[in-house]
């Protein structure tokens, strides 16, 4: 069991977490995000775009970093941009592939402080 912490880009104040196994898909993924916040996403499940929010040193973004603070704010600044535009998650795939085809795991697997 993985327990991420999901915010919606350019909406302040919607960080949330998800706890999902490392062997369901990202569109399971998909599902239970929309099902924890049936008033806030109003899109099919199926049209949520999810992206891993992995800085260019290749680390989860920290929650007490400037970029992040800036995300929970809703702002959209060029380094979440960033990873927007090279992060995607398939739907297809698992939670554990996508996590170890962008070497987010060992010891960059999340932890509590990691967005």
């Amino acid at each position: 069991m993985v327990k991420l912490f999901c915010a919606i880009v350019g909406t302040a104040g919607s960080a949330f977490e998800v706890d999902i196994n490392q062997g369901a898909s990202v569109s399971a993924l998909k599902d239970a995000i929309k099902n924890k916040n049936p008033a806030t996403i109003t899109c099919d499940a199926k049209d949520l775009q999810l992206f891993l929010a992995k800085t260019a040193d290749g680390r989860w973004l920290l929650e007490e970093s400037e970029t992040a603070q800036k995300l929970e704010d809703g702002e959209s600044v060029p380094q979440i941009m960033e990873m927007i535009a090279k992060n995607k998650m398939l739907s297809s795939w698992t939670i554990g592939d996508t996590l170890g085809k962008f070497k987010m795991t060992g010891e960059l697997t999340p932890s509590f402080n990691q967005v």
